[in-house]
């Protein structure tokens, strides 16, 4: 997962489409961590509760934006990151990513990523919310106890008071 921390943050703000009514010289929204995170988690809950778990060592970072060419922002825009581990046993896992997948079409989520791994055990699902720009991605893990959840928020302008960016 530690990999996935320095990851997620650099491709959080890269580009990529925005959704159907924005485009990429929109001005940015203005949001408070609070209300993303919340947010964030509301959709890391879903993820759990459809995989049967409990969402338990959720955690959660911001940072500052990251162009495409890996330029960090400097004027205070920032993205959320979310990781957690739910603990799938391994026979179940394959299973667990369907039925995540299947909630997450029935909402109305962009599916970018749906792979099983040549080892016919392992795999991978990820997805987009065109709403809110927020992408999870889910991946069986190598000790085959876990399913990594990464969460991307898409990059803001900070609320008054605030600095996420630097937090």
């Amino acid at each position: 997962m530690a990999v996935a921390a320095v990851l997620v943050p650099a491709t959080a703000c890269a580009g990529g489409d925005p959704g159907p009514s924005s485009g990429k010289d929109d001005p940015l929204q203005t949001k408070a961590a609070a209300e993303v995170s919340t947010l964030a988690e509301a959709r890391a809950q879903a993820v759990a509760t459809t995989a049967g778990v409990t969402l338990d060592d959720w955690r959660t970072n911001t940072s500052p934006c990251q162009g495409q060419r890996g330029e960090i922002a400097d004027d205070g825009r920032w993205t959320l990151s979310g990781f957690a581990g739910l603990p799938v046993s391994p026979a179940d896992q394959i299973t667990t990513l369907r039925r995540i997948r299947d909630m997450w079409r029935q909402q109305g989520y962009e599916i970018t990523e749906d792979r099983t791994f040549a080892d016919g055990t392992r795999g991978a699902v990820s997805m987009r919310d065109p709403d809110t720009g927020i992408t999870i991605s889910l991946t069986t893990t190598a000790s085959r106890d876990r399913v990594a959840l990464i969460l991307a928020s898409d990059c803001y302008r900070p609320a008054a008071g605030e600095d996420p960016a630097n937090a």
